[in-house]
Formats: C-alpha cells, sequence, structure tokens
C-alpha cells in the first residue's frame, strides 16, 4: 500500500506544474528529482525517477476522480438536507449553492481539484455521440510517449511528433516534420526546408493548416476518420475510381478487426494478431477470411501513415550452427575442347 509521495515524487511534481509548453525526457527528470546538477545519474537513479514520475500521475489521476465523486455526494448530501432536487429552473438557486459549497464532501473536492491543476490537467468539450446539440467535457493528464525509444512526459497539448498529410486524388499520405520550438500559442515545425507556424490547440484537438498543408499530431483513429471524411467530400464523387489503400471502407475494416474508433497501430497489431489465430484452418477459417483481415489491417494502418512490420526471412541453418562459405574456382574452359580438364 502506498504511504504518499516521498522527497523525488515531490520534485517530480514540482517539474511538471511548472512546465506547460515542452516535453520532458527521462534524463529532465532525474536530474531535478536529485538535484545531479548535470551529472551522468546512475541506472538505480533513472529506475526509481521514471517509476515516481509515473506513479505521480496515476495519483492525479485517482485523484480527480475522486474529487468528482465527491462533488457527486456533495450534491446528494446538499439535496438530502434541503428535501428537494439540486436544479431550480436552469441554475442553482442561492440557497442551494451556500448549503453545497459548505459541504465536508465539496470541501475536499476543491482540494483535489486545486493539486490535480497545478500538477497539470487539461480539457475541451465534444459532442457526445447520438445525442445532437449535447458536449461532454473531457480532461486530460499529462501522457507519455515513446519516440525513437525514448521516454517522453509531456502535456497533452504538447506534441512530441508532427507529422504533414496530403491528401489528393491518388490517396492520403503522411510525411514527418521536425518540430524546432514550442511556444504558449504555436508549434513551429520544419518541412521541406521551410519553417510553419502551426496553431498549438488545433493541432491538438484535430489538425491545423499551413499553405495548403494538413499537420497532425496524432496517428490514431480519431484522425484516420477525419482524414478519410474530407478526402470523400472532395474526390468521393469525382471521376478516378478509389485508390487501392482505400477501397476497403474505414468502417468495415474496424468492424472486421474489432477496434475501437480512435484506434492505435499497437492496437491493430494486437486484433490482427488475435483474428488470424482464429481464421487458421485447425479452427475453422479459411484462406477468404484470412485475405480480408489482411486487407482490413492494411488499410487501417495505411490510414495512420505506418504499416505492419515485414517478416523476417527464415533462417536454414540449425539452431547454434554456424555456417561457413567459401569460393569454389571452376574452369573457364569449354567442356569437349582440346584443353585437358582434369589431371
Amino acid at each position: 500500500m502506498s504511504k504518499g509521495p516521498g522527497i523525488i515524487e515531490k520534485r517530480i511534481a514540482d517539474l511538471f506544474a511548472a512546465t506547460r509548453d515542452r516535453a520532458l525526457s527521462v534524463d529532465d527528470i532525474v536530474d531535478n528529482a536529485y538535484e545531479l546538477g548535470g551529472r551522468k545519474p546512475t541506472r538505480e537513479q533513472r529506475l526509481s525517477a521514471t517509476r515516481a514520475a509515473h506513479r505521480l500521475l496515476r495519483r492525479v489521476k485517482e485523484s480527480y476522480h475522486h474529487a468528482e465523486k465527491l462533488i457527486e455526494r456533495a450534491h446528494a448530501n446538499t439535496e438530502t438536507a434541503l428535501g428537494r432536487k439540486r436544479y431550480l429552473g436552469q441554475s442553482y438557486d442561492q440557497e442551494y449553492r451556500d448549503h453545497f459549497h459548505r459541504d465536508p464532501a465539496h470541501i475536499e473536492a476543491r482540494r483535489l481539484f486545486d493539486y490535480c491543476d497545478r500538477i497539470g490537467d487539461w480539457g475541451h468539450s465534444e459532442p457526445v455521440p447520438g445525442k445532437p446539440g449535447y458536449l461532454r467535457w473531457r480532461t486530460h493528464f499529462w501522457e507519455t510517449s515513446t519516440v525513437k525509444k525514448r521516454l517522453l512526459f509531456h502535456p497533452p497539448d504538447v506534441p512530441v511528433q508532427v507529422w504533414a498529410v496530403s491528401i489528393d486524388r491518388n490517396g492520403i499520405a503522411w510525411f514527418e516534420a521536425e518540430i524546432t520550438r514550442v511556444t504558449e500559442r504555436n508549434v513551429v515545425v520544419r518541412y521541406q526546408g521551410e519553417k510553419a507556424r502551426l496553431d498549438r490547440r488545433r493541432l491538438w484537438l484535430a489538425w491545423a493548416w499551413w499553405r495548403g498543408v494538413c499537420f497532425v499530431s496524432s496517428q490514431s483513429g480519431r484522425i484516420a476518420e477525419k482524414l478519410d471524411r474530407l478526402w470523400w467530400s472532395r474526390f468521393g464523387t469525382s471521376g478516378g475510381g478509389v485508390p487501392p489503400t482505400m477501397q476497403v471502407p474505414l468502417a468495415e475494416a474496424m468492424e472486421l478487426l474489432g477496434v475501437s474508433a480512435n484506434y492505435t497501430r499497437e492496437e491493430v497489431i494486437k486484433a490482427f494478431r488475435r483474428k488470424a489465430l482464429q481464421a487458421h484452418p485447425d479452427q475453422g477459417g479459411t484462406a477468404e477470411i484470412f485475405r480480408k483481415l489482411v486487407e482490413a489491417r492494411d488499410r487501417l494502418l495505411a490510414a495512420i501513415g505506418t504499416e505492419a512490420a515485414k517478416p523476417k526471412e527464415p533462417s536454414y541453418a540449425p539452431k547454434g550452427a554456424t555456417i561457413a562459405y567459401r569460393t569454389v574456382r571452376t574452369s573457364s574452359r569449354r567442356i569437349g575442347s582440346n584443353t585437358r580438364l582434369l589431371s
């Protein structure tokens, strides 16, 4: 059972609270947690600081969700004390508001919300599926991303990777762009030798445009669905047919593999392997089912600008054996000539 945050976790919390416009590497966190002053950390220090950072982020999420439950408890206590529901028309009345703010559950909830807000929480409203005109608030916290085998901690609206997306009649193509700077409002990237200044919030919520080029910061099903819809609105009714990489409908591919609407590459690969085992002839599957699974996998991965790993070339040597190659010299003389080939 956790005994609460220690000095290392408190220092990491202070670092997170002071950082809002950049990503933090493990080296940044270790240097701050142990006050190394740029000295090289030990392996044990790196592991301890990384675990403390993960533990802190988990504690923030748990505190936020607990605060939400306390707010509901404060409402229930207030309704019981006043003998009526919380709403009077479209808002709280003054008597209800005063009683609600004095409730101990509400006071504790506000303390937890302040703690989470200090470390860092972000949010935005989004439409409620199936309820036109309704919005719901979605809260985000610090995230972790692995880029080129480097673990990074970053606010959700600070991208660690950006892609430029080309949308034309031939389909959707993804290209990497280099992030050079992140400010309070903008993300500056280098693309094709030029610097593009992108709106940070738009890049986080969906995409940002610069000189007719679409930039995104996430390889996910949510982005793929938006790009797919944009392509169909531009080229779906014109001649030329559907590109090979888009011939399988995106919704049909997601349903076939059973992935979520905001799928990731890892989720697609995992779902494909699970379905492929079921498609094996020994499990009652057929080659046709397997072919459809491959098409669905490739369709989903291509939609987010990636692909499945190529299979490894088979090795014909027995395990533990070493194959030695030697050069064999042969005569260039034609058989049947007067020159003797054999002595």
